[in-house]
């Protein structure tokens, strides 16, 4: 895992990876991120390895949060186009765009409520 390309801001866990990066303009945000992906693309074939479209996630976060833009980020995954989402899951937390726990504090609710109904009793 050493010897991914440097320019690549990454983090791995098992086999979850996470890119990021960061810009002042969309044009460079979506150029940079695009040439990570295609660089880490290329380690992943050089290492025998496939990145799975379907279960790539990207969002984007910002200081802009009502801010629509003309030209959302989105990069290509083998191909596939990645669009921004409200929230994603990683390493079993869930991430929103606006870096607000909410989603997860209700996902953890959900289910741990029927494991306290159980304790009443």
């Amino acid at each position: 895992m050493n010897d991914i390309p440097t320019h690549i801001e990454h983090g791995l866990f098992a086999d979850d990876t996470a890119l990021w990066t960061a810009s002042n303009t969309m044009t460079y945000l979506s150029s940079r991120l695009q040439q990570s992906v295609d660089a880490f693309e290329s380690w992943c074939k050089s290492w025998k390895l496939k990145l799975q479209p379907t279960k790539t996630e990207m969002i984007h976060f910002t200081i802009h949060l009502r801010k629509k833009y003309k030209h959302p980020v989105e990069v290509k995954v083998d191909n596939t186009t990645i669009k921004p989402l409200d929230h994603a899951r990683y390493l079993g937390v869930i991430i929103d765009k606006q870096l607000n726990w909410r989603r997860h504090l209700d996902h953890i609710e959900t289910k741990i409520a029927p494991r306290i109904g159980l304790l009443r009793y």
